[in-house]
């Protein structure tokens, strides 16, 4: 029997089931085509941007300090337990104490100690006297100090050896614990500007060899505050510059107009008309404008007059009298 479904022009029968074009799918719903998706290439990462040595030389000094701080906190725990111990018995074998009551005595001993170094470290903050709060903390630890050493001596299987280990725990423990709380008390006093800086360090090899320039560099970084050694050791060379050109009465033969400023400055403290003057007795005329250029090129150092500068070099070398 022949086939009577009709045919599309196309060559494509009607009735069709689903994929095809203008066919009739499932349920005599016309079935649509999907649209393909485009794959796309995944978009290239950014690259992550390297860290600045500042930045690195930061995280490690973070991840040491982090690392320190919870080895520091295992041994204070540990001296703590062990100073813990000693008192627990100290008040179940002398002062005969039941349990939980033995508790008190380190509790009214090492806590408060703790306690009172917590006080005298809000005392600093708040820029009050401390010395109270201290006071109590020395008794407090003499007598957990004293009565492990009491306890672990008259104990039944006590000795010298052992009175002093738990005697030294209780030091130990308030010891490390103070050490924390002065570490947190000097970082915010710094924040306030309370410390002073670091003073300038020499090497030991300049002590040697320039006994009397390292020692007056550092008698001018205590005086003046300066941290960075060049700037204690330029000053020192900038006042035996001065010196020689107040005993030849003039200025060095040869020397360019921008270090015969510079000189004039460290001469007069960084006053610019004081310096002309100084200038002008010496037989140099300097444009009141570019001396005050050179000052504002010339860095200043906090808590003391200009430092002192070395003879220039390069563009301002081309410039002489």
């Amino acid at each position: 029997m022949a086939n009577t479904t009709p045919v599309a022009p196309g060559g494509v029968e009607e009735g069709a089931a689903g994929g095809r074009s203008g066919g009739r799918g499932f349920l005599g719903r016309r079935s649509q085509d999907t649209p393909k998706k485009i794959e796309t290439a995944p978009a290239p990462k950014a690259p992550k941007a390297e860290r600045t040595p500042e930045e690195k030389a930061e995280r490690q000094a973070k991840r040491i300090t982090l690392t320190g701080y919870a080895l520091l906190l295992v041994v204070v725990g540990i001296a703590a337990a062990m100073s813990w111990n000693g008192l627990v018995g100290f008040g179940t074998d002398v002062l005969h104490l039941q349990e939980p009551w033995a508790y008190g005595v380190p509790v009214s001993l090492d806590v408060a100690a703790m306690l009172c170094g917590f006080l005298a470290l809000r005392a600093v903050i708040a820029h009050d006297s401390a010395a109270g709060p201290r006071l109590l903390t020395f008794f407090l630890v003499t007598g957990s100090a004293g009565a492990n050493w009491y306890h672990a001596e008259n104990a039944p299987n006590g000795s010298t050896a052992a009175a002093l280990y738990f005697g030294a725990m209780s030091v130990l423990s308030w010891w490390l614990f103070d050490v924390v709380l002065r570490q947190i008390r000097r970082t915010m006093l710094r924040r306030i500007g309370a410390v002073e800086r670091p003073l300038a360090r020499f090497r030991v090899v300049r002590w040697v060899r320039f006994p009397r320039e390292t020692f007056a560099a550092w008698s001018l970084s205590v005086r003046y505050g300066l941290t960075r050694p060049e700037d204690a050791l330029a000053r020192v060379w900038q006042a035996q510059q001065v010196k020689e050109v107040e005993d030849l009465n003039g200025l060095p033969e040869g020397i360019t107009k921008a270090d015969a400023v510079r000189l004039a400055l460290a001469a007069s403290s960084g006053d610019v008309p004081a310096a002309l003057d100084w200038l002008g007795e010496r037989g140099m005329k300097v444009d009141r404008s570019y001396a005050y250029e050179i000052a504002k090129k010339s860095p200043k150092i906090e808590n003391g007059p200009v430092p002192p500068q070395l003879p220039a070099t390069g563009a301002d070398a081309a410039t002489t009298v």
